[in-house]
């Protein structure tokens, strides 16, 4: 892989299963397992994000991360394969608008479970799940989906942001905007500003620009203040120290699992 491929900033590649395993052959994936790779799996849904940005936005970041994370591991020396973006979850808050899928918990558990028992039955030992979706009973369903592989195969599965491991030196990250509007956790100026940085081309910019802060989901599928979303500007460096703490979450993971 070349090590300029992937780069922070505006993406041109829209694909979600580029680099990933959907783009390999079948001997591919099975040299990968010979070597012993982890698994990096990121998880989504897809759903409304306001009258701003089109209902990629989960998908496309947990990809993305995804895929930068594994160059920043390629570096330290560990091998990485990406499983296929996953995108059929649970969306409670913003399901009632049009293009918002929710499923239901026992449908994504299963499914997450067989996925898994895929990778467990290919020869894979360990999974790292990016989710980018917050809805708590899709997290708690995940963890569900975890607990139950632990119980039945030898497939080991950890979801990043909890895995609790400590790092030597790790990164600095950017603190908050001062005087921001609180809440802002849902296509508000953060994601808004994530998007308009990796993929400009998804928002909305006008319509971002005149929309009003809220701090519930309703009545427009946002909660948040998205019209000042141009006055984040560290979300490079925040995606960059994100990006180096969890290889080093991994990495050193890794080392305490072969003592």
């Amino acid at each position: 892989m070349d090590e300029n491929e992937f780069k922070l900033g505006a993406q041109s590649d829209f694909s979600i299963f580029a680099d990933t395993m959907v783009e390999m052959t079948w001997p591919e994936v099975q040299q990968s397992v010979e070597r012993e790779d982890i698994v990096l799996f990121p998880i989504g849904v897809i759903e409304a994000h306001g009258p701003h940005l089109d209902l990629s936005p989960d998908v496309y970041m947990a990809y993305l991360f995804s895929k930068l994370l594994r160059q920043k591991l390629a570096a330290k020396g560990i091998g990485c394969i990406i499983a296929p973006p996953y995108y059929w979850g649970i969306a409670q808050d913003v399901r009632k608008y049009p293009g918002t899928f929710s499923v239901r918990p026992e449908t994504f558990k299963a499914m997450l479970v067989d996925i898994f028992c895929s990778l467990d039955s290919w020869g894979f030992t360990k999974v790292f799940i990016n989710n980018a979706h917050g809805d708590r009973l899709h997290v708690a369903t995940i963890e569900a989906a975890i607990q139950e592989v632990r119980d039945k195969l030898k497939l080991q599965v950890y979801r990043l942001s909890k895995l609790d491991v400590e790092v030597v030196n790790p990164p600095v990250f950017p603190a908050a905007r001062e005087g921001g509007f609180k809440p802002d956790y849902h296509a508000g100026a953060n994601e808004t500003a994530a998007m308009w940085t990796f993929y400009p081309q998804k928002v909305r910019f006008q319509v971002a620009k005149e929309l009003k802060p809220q701090a519930t989901f309703d009545p427009l599928a946002y909660c948040g203040d998205p019209a000042s979303f141009e006055l984040e500007n560290t979300v490079l460096e925040y995606f960059e120290a994100d990006l180096e703490m969890d290889a080093l979450k991994i990495e050193a993971f890794l080392k305490n699992d072969q003592r």
